[in-house]
């Protein structure tokens, strides 16, 4: 699996390498329009990065509150 992963990311360093060349030696407004898509990909991650932390810190809380939930019917019964 780990040999996967470096060819993976050879590949990848490649492909990048060949299209910013490609990208570079185009018109204008080739450049424009791939900066333009780029930036509403990032924008597009940064959000679900956004939401997927969200998710998390509530399932972080819901965890939280049953394990609490847990240890109050532990305590009871011991009682």
């Amino acid at each position: 699996m780990n040999k996967f992963k470096w060819l993976a990311f050879g590949i990848g360093v490649v492909v990048g390498a060949i299209g910013a060349t490609v990208i570079a030696s185009r018109p204008s407004y080739i450049k424009e329009g791939t900066t333009t898509l780029l930036s509403y990909g990032l924008q597009g991650k940064r959000k679900l990065q956004s939401a997927a932390g969200v998710a998390k810190e509530n399932l972080e809380d819901l965890v939280a509150e049953a394990d609490q939930k847990v240890q109050d019917r532990k305590n009871k019964a011991q009682a």
